[in-house]
């Protein structure tokens, strides 16, 4: 797995294998877990009744 910058200089991502697949994937659904915890903590200003 690599980043690779285009001749705009635009950068992406470049997955060679399936380990390099496996790991990305892995790596998103921990940082997405880690979220949904924090968000689960902070009540949204919406769901709260009116004062």
């Amino acid at each position: 797995m690599r980043i690779v910058e285009d001749k705009d200089g635009e950068r992406f991502l470049v997955i060679e294998s399936d380990e390099d697949f496996e790991k990305f994937k892995e790596d998103l659904l921990k940082i997405a877990r880690e979220k949904a915890k924090d968000r689960a903590r902070k009540p949204s200003y919406e769901t709260q009744s009116p004062k």
